[in-house]
């Protein structure tokens, strides 16, 4: 009989698994504060305190690591908003208003990680690898965005002239842009008026600008 192969013992993978972790969070962290060129192996390695040998035992290179990094990033930020949508325990439209609350929730989304993640979109283009699995996390993370504006559409009567897919794209749109534009100028404009352009947004796509309830959040909220 073949001899059986060694078992790697618990406390050995588990220790693997802290210096793969530890690893990841320095390349989100160094991309977050000096960008992507500037975050080397060397950079990488000194930030995890692990030698660049350990990080090619667990990663294939720089292209893997920022892969699995963006990965994490991007996992944190669409699941607590996919918490929200899911949430049957609400009405179709609370849900609505839970993931546009939820969107720009500072306490979920600290604006020092969306700043790394501004510096992660900015290599998408450059990197097939992150970019195609990125857009299939976010192709059915607004997927589970129409089910629920279709049945707000469904309770309003009017599903037949509700394009649920483009609502849903220009929301996530949206979201994305006042983030980017946070980043970028964070004084602005405030989470408040984020929270109410979407709002104004779903209003006018569901409610052709007439839901009462939207219109008085809105003149309730901004201050011109």
């Amino acid at each position: 009989m073949p001899a059986k192969a060694k078992q790697q013992p618990k406390y050995a993978r588990l220790e693997a698994e802290v210096r793969r972790e530890r690893l990841i969070l320095a390349t989100i962290e160094s991309v977050g504060e000096v960008g992507y060129s500037a975050t080397t192996v060397r950079e990488i390695c000194r930030r995890a305190e692990v030698s660049p040998g350990l990080l090619r035992f667990h990663f294939a290179g720089k292209a893997e690591l920022i892969f699995h990094a963006y990965e994490r990033l991007l996992k944190d930020f669409i699941s607590g908003l996919l918490e929200v949508v899911r949430d049957e325990n609400i009405d179709p439209r609370a849900r609505l208003v839970a993931f546009v609350e939820a969107c720009f929730d500072p306490n979920r989304h600290p604006e020092d990680r969306l700043s790394m993640m501004l510096a992660f979109w900015s290599e998408l283009r450059q990197h097939p690898k992150i970019r195609g699995p990125a857009a299939e996390m976010f192709v059915s993370y607004r997927a589970e965005l129409v089910e629920v504006i279709e049945e707000v559409a469904k309770v309003e009567g009017n599903a037949d002239e509700v394009d649920a897919s483009l609502v849903a794209i220009s929301l996530t749109s949206l979201v994305d842009g006042l983030w980017l534009e946070r980043c970028v100028n964070p004084q602005g404009f405030s989470l408040v008026d984020a929270k109410l352009a979407c709002y104004g947004l779903l209003d006018g796509f569901l409610f052709c600008g007439t839901n009462e309830q939207w219109l008085q959040v809105r003149g309730a909220g901004r201050n011109i």
